[in-house]
């Protein structure tokens, strides 16, 4: 099976006021700040609307609730104390993120708790027992060198083994305690050096978000670990019967996927803007990278732009509104002044995704239940994507309006290619 370096780049965010969002699309999944050291609601939402948006995962980052000393000075708290403690940022973070429709996926301790945590067994099962009260059992960040392992493993969660790339390193692989010389690097170069030499021992690799340079020194290294991949495409296991790895550049999308859907024993594939998914029916093999070989390249078609009237009476509106915190109107003003590129075509023939929401509306998830029927012509938004439904058929996606007129598919082929322009304007 084809694999890349096994570091990928976590960011502690959701610390600053100031907080550049290009750390969310240098990230490969951050830790936020929930409310313990940092973080109020309004900086929570920032930061789980900038996952949503640039497809990063989300962790909760709680800490002992000391502001004062950023978390960063241990607390004496008894373990019942601790526990309500973490049970409590990481139920907020966790309430948002239902309400924006971005899943908690992981949980990592901040500052002198985490430090704490790695040490006391006792402290580690209280902090382990309020991350799985509030998230349930999600994946736990912490040092190999700890308790936190075995405690984390007791409780039935995952454990994801932690390297810190902008952090100075005693001989044993310990940490230089902050305010002694060499405790932070500064250098995005010796912070990517560093990454490459703890990435094949570790599962995640740390850049804090709130140091100085902090975009430089991420960039770096999220291009050192993209950069000692293989150059085939990086398989990820998805369970036990299926796989995920990145689409290769240029191949028709069509001729990859009937490829991908003769191999031995798939059951299905799909495509989505970056990943092909394969799910088989028994155990995900190893996949060879000769697999690709012999695909034709995507034509260049020359993109067409299509501007769509919309009538905006779709019975998702209110319900998208009360999400945002804003009007009816505010959402149909959001929608209809985006230009919408057609990133890819699937789900159904015509079905174009169309990137280019706003970022407000780019935090909107599918339903919580899919329709069994969605009309032709149905306006729709969900996921970072907008759609015109191009026949009638199941669907979960956010009903906004409907586009009179307009055939996505004329039962031959479809009106919108990938690369097309799309234009909605609103209708009386």
């Amino acid at each position: 099976m084809i694999r890349g370096v096994s570091g990928r780049l976590n960011i502690d965010v959701g610390e600053l006021a100031d907080e550049p969002e290009a750390l969310y699309g240098l990230a490969h999944e951050v830790n936020i700040a929930c409310g313990g050291h940092a973080g109020d609601e309004a900086s929570m939402r920032r930061a789980l609307i900038a996952c949503a948006r640039h497809g990063t995962a989300a962790g909760a980052h709680p800490g002992y609730e000391d502001r004062a000393h950023f978390g960063r000075r241990s607390l004496d708290l008894d373990e019942r104390a601790l526990e309500e403690s973490v049970h409590g940022q990481c139920a907020r973070l966790g309430a948002l993120g239902r309400t924006l429709g971005v899943p908690i996926v992981h949980a990592k301790l901040h500052g002198a708790l985490y430090h704490d945590a790695g040490r006391d067994e006792a402290k580690a099962a209280a902090c382990v027992r309020g991350i799985v009260r509030a998230l349930g059992p999600v994946r736990v960040l912490g040092l190999e060198r700890s308790v936190l392992p075995a405690v984390a493993a007791a409780h039935g969660c995952r454990f994801g083994r932690e390297g810190f790339a902008d952090r100075g390193l005693r001989p044993d692989g310990s940490l230089v305690p902050r305010g002694a010389p060499g405790a932070l690097l500064h250098d995005p170069a010796q912070a990517a050096a560093q990454a490459l030499r703890l990435a094949p021992n570790v599962d995640t690799l740390c850049v804090h978000g709130d140091s100085p340079g902090a975009v430089d020194i991420a960039r770096a290294v999220r291009s050192a670990l993209d950069g000692a991949a293989p150059t085939g495409p990086v398989i990820e296991p998805l369970g036990d019967r299926a796989l995920r790895f990145l689409r290769p550049a240029g191949i028709d999308p069509t001729a990859l996927l009937q490829r991908l859907r003769g191999l031995d024993r798939v059951f299905d594939a799909h495509l989505t803007e970056t990943h092909a998914c394969l799910s088989f029916d028994g155990p995900a093999p190893d996949l060879e990278a000769g697999v690709f070989d012999g695909l034709p390249m995507q034509p260049q078609a020359v993109p067409r732009t299509h501007v769509v009237g919309v009538v905006y009476d779709g019975p998702d509106l209110d319900d998208v509104a009360a999400m945002l915190g804003c009007t009816r109107a505010e959402v149909i003003r959001l929608h209809a002044a985006g230009t919408y590129v057609a990133r890819f075509v699937g789900f159904a023939p015509g079905f174009a995704y169309l990137r280019g929401l706003d970022p407000a509306l780019s935090a909107v998830p599918r339903r919580p239940r899919p329709r069994p029927r969605v009309e032709a012509g149905a306006v729709a938004i969900a996921g970072g994507f907008s759609a015109v439904y191009p026949f009638p058929t199941a669907g979960g996606w956010n009903l906004l309006g409907r586009a009179p007129g307009f055939a996505p598919f004329d039962g031959e082929r479809a009106l919108i290619s990938a690369g097309d322009v799309v234009r909605f304007e609103a209708l009386p």
